[in-house]
């Protein structure tokens, strides 16, 4: 029996791994409220979980505000610039849904994927910002590489970003779960899927800043 409440026991090292996801989930969602930091705590909740899956992390919170700080302007600017596109195609939808006459099947069909590839997109944006140090647009370039490069991974983030919303229409009442986790779980799930990616890049990065360039670009 002390066997299973061992620190090293999966047991304690999935309640541990389950708390921890719990605090990086409320930090996530306080450093939230002022909207317009949504990106920076996005940069930061991928941060510490790319740290996680790793195996680096050190102090949850520490981590997280150091992320937080140090990548607060330019994932602004990147959070705002997915803001102005998603209004775009938002207002296509709108449209689309008032006057379908003007909208044909393939139209309609565009704008869809347009929604979903600004998704996408992001899935890599904040992550990269938080591993990659980089200018904004190399970093948009870098997700838009990635999001059809590893595409596969892609479709698979899509679906993990979009359980808790499922589960929530489905099973309401699981809502406190979701105010735990809700968005620390899915973002640990997707830092799983593109680590490997991401180990491919870092190799790059390391050989450009030892030529003495600056930060690499490539994805």
């Amino acid at each position: 029996m002390n066997r299973f409440f061992d620190a090293e026991s999966p047991l304690m090292v999935f309640l541990n791994r389950v708390c921890d996801l719990m605090i990086l989930n409320a930090l996530f969602i306080f450093c939230c409220i002022p909207i317009v930091t949504i990106g920076a705590s996005f940069t930061a909740l991928h941060y510490v979980c790319y740290r996680m899956i790793r195996d680096e992390e050190g102090y949850i919170s520490k981590d997280f505000f150091r992320s937080f700080r140090q990548n607060f302007p330019q994932s602004t600017f990147i959070w705002l610039f997915v803001i102005v596109v998603f209004l775009l195609v938002g207002t296509d939808m709108v449209l689309m849904k008032n006057d379908v006459r003007f909208f044909p099947t393939l139209l309609r069909y565009f704008i869809y994927a347009d929604a979903a590839a600004v998704v996408a997109i992001s899935l890599y944006a904040f992550p990269l910002q938080a591993r990659f140090e980089n200018s904004i647009f190399g970093t948009l370039r870098n997700a838009v590489l990635l999001t059809i490069g590893a595409f596969p991974r892609t479709l698979a983030m899509l679906v993990v970003m979009a359980m808790p919303f499922l589960i929530l229409f489905l099973f309401p009442q699981l809502l406190p779960i979701l105010v735990m986790v809700g968005f620390s779980a899915p973002a640990y799930a997707c830092a799983s899927l593109y680590a490997p990616v991401f180990r491919r890049m870092e190799p790059r990065t390391e050989e450009t800043e030892q030529d003495g360039e600056g930060p690499a670009e490539e994805a």
